[in-house]
Formats: C-alpha cells, structure tokens, sequence
C-alpha cells in the first residue's frame, strides 16, 4: 500500500494528543492476514461503485474537505435519480471510521468499511473511496481501539470547534460519528480527529462510552425519537450521515446508534436472521417493513421503512422526498416485517 497524504499538525497540538497517547498501548493487528487499516478524514466519505463512476457534478463529494449539503443541492433530479440507476455509489463512512485498504489505484482506494455488514464481503461494505479522505496514524489508531468514545446521538450533526470555548468551527459531522475522547471541560468534550489534532465536542449533542457494550439496549421510544430529528432531511442514494439518507442506510444509522448493528442494505436486513418475522397485524414501533418488486423473491427486496405506531412509519424513500412520516403501506409490494428488538 502506497502512503497516503498527511497535512501539518500543529506541533504543540499533536504533542498533547500523543502525551495522551504514550499511555495507551497500541494494538498488534488482530490478524496478519487483515488489510491494513485507514480512517476517514472527511464528515461523511462517499463509497464509490469504481473509480471512474463520479460525474463532474459529484465533485464537491471527492474533496477533504467534502460539502455534501452542496453537492445534493447542485444535482438535478435526473442526476439523483441516476446514482440509484446507473449504481455509482454503494454507501458512506463518517468522520473517524475504519476502513481496510484494499489497494490503491491512482488517485483512489479500494475499501472495505468495516460495521456495515454485507454478503458482498465479510470484512464489510466493498467500495472505492477518493486516498485524499483517508488518513493514517498509529496514534488515532490506538485511541479507537482503546480510548473511550464520544458517539453523536443527541442531534442530527455536531459542530468540532478549535477551543474548548466552542469557538471557531472546524467541521460538521453526523449522527453516529464516534470520536475517541481526550478530555471534558465543563460541557466540551476533547476528542481525537484522523489528522487534524485535537478538537472540541458540545457535550449537549454527544454521549461518551468506555466501549461499545455499554451503549444502553434501547426501548423502542429511543428508536423512534431519534429517527424523527431526521424529518425532512433530504434522501440520497448510499446515503449513510445525517446530510442524506437512503432508506437502508437511515434504518441501520437508526439501530446502529443504539448499540444493533444491521446489514448495510435492505434485502438483507430482510433475510440475514438478524430479526424475526412479525404479521402485519402485530407491528410495534422500531419494526422494519420491507418491500419488493416480487413478494415471492427476497432478491427483488428495494426498500425498507420503520413503523413509529399510530399507524405510521417513517422512511428515506426516494430522490422526490425527504425523510418523511407516512401511514403504513400494505400494497401489493409489501414483502413483511422484523423485529429487531428482544421482547
């Protein structure tokens, strides 16, 4: 694997951060066989099908930094709709992820994102992403292995600010980024960045976690409260951040926040075994309802919504809306329903 670009780090910044660093032991790779490791350097880093699939319009997503708010903005509806048709993107990973380098091909690399179960690899969501948002460090590394963790769960996105004051705004991440902590002064949470040093966290939007097991096993209110911050935000195809969602990308942000890992995409949260089947009759708030162009063929699954009861679900169902609340649908596509959560 070829290095992968570095930018300047304040000196006096990056010898607090390894300070904190020198007291934690850094892990010997779980595997030898195991592709090494990088970690995403921008909000929300888009997952390309192959490095040739961006169109001119897709710039504002292959950069560090990315705008991705800019980037849905500019596409028209047609080129929208042609990511899902034409298949150019798979999914995303946030600010701070994992992601096992496969190789590297020019300007790009070839990923698997790790957390986002799929039958297309074991490792984990298969893709190419731009070298220019990845970032390498031994001491991030052992930080996220080691280090307890702020996860955004509290609002849509989160600001990291310069200062513990929250002055100066460094960049905007989404819900269900995970930061490894350094710190807290008063409501500001020090966290580790990929590259960048240092930076501040609003304690209001983020809970800290010593590991994973600890993220409490949720009701299904907390699903359904945490879902409906994201009314309104707009729909994009392998979509996974608060800035665009697509349908199975919000449904596994959803669960995924609250310590459940799903499969990345709808067919297989269907199928995987992960859920049990509920009858239409016996939905409750956090069941998803799948639907399929062939209700005999779990292959021609295309879409996946969360009952919120009431009679309602909520979903990010295509390029013409946002995330939006509906009644449940019951139509000759409705394939079924699992629950997720124990009894």
């Amino acid at each position: 694997m070829g290095s992968l670009p570095r930018r300047a780090i304040r000196p006096g910044v990056l010898l607090w951060a390894l300070s904190i660093v020198a007291a934690l032991p850094i892990p010997a790779r779980a595997d030898a066989s195991e592709p090494p490791s990088a970690y995403v350097d921008v909000a929300a880093a888009t997952v390309w099908t192959a490095p040739d699939s961006p169109r001119p319009v897709d710039q504002p997503a292959l950069t560090n930094p990315v705008d991705i708010p800019r980037w849905i903005a500019d596409m028209t509806p047609a080129q929208q709709e042609a990511l899902t048709s034409s298949n150019l993107t798979q999914t995303q990973a946030l600010y701070g992820d994992r992601v096992y380098v496969l190789r590297q091909q020019g300007d790009w690399s070839e990923v698997v994102v790790p957390g986002q179960p799929t039958p297309k690899n074991p490792l984990g969501y298969p893709g190419w992403i731009p070298t220019v948002q990845l970032a390498t460090s031994p001491e991030f590394a052992a930080l996220k292995a080691t280090a307890p963790f702020a996860l955004v769960a509290r609002t849509p996105t989160a600001w990291l600010f310069d200062d513990p004051a929250l002055g100066g705004r460094n960049i905007e991440i989404s819900a269900n980024t995970r930061l490894p902590v350094l710190d807290r002064v008063g409501d500001a949470i020090a966290v580790a960045t990929p590259h960048g040093g240092p930076k501040w966290l609003d304690a209001h939007s983020a809970d800290v976690y010593a590991k994973d097991t600890d993220i409490p096993y949720p009701a299904a209110a907390d699903l359904v409260r945490f879902a409906t911050m994201f009314i309104d935000r707009p729909y994009l195809w392998g979509g996974r951040a608060a800035f665009g969602f697509d349908c199975s990308g919000f449904t596994s942000t959803i669960y995924q926040v609250h310590g459940i890992t799903l499969s990345r995409d709808a067919g297989p949260q269907a199928t995987d075994g992960r859920g049990r089947a509920v009858d239409s009759k016996d939905l409750q708030p956090g069941d998803l309802l799948f639907y399929a162009s062939n209700t005999h063929d779990p292959d021609s699954i295309y879409h996946v919504a969360m009952a919120i009861g009431d009679g309602r679900m909520i979903e990010a169902f295509d390029s013409t809306a946002p995330v939006r609340i509906t009644p449940l649908r019951f139509g000759p596509d409705y394939w079924g329903a699992e629950r997720y959560l124990r009894a």
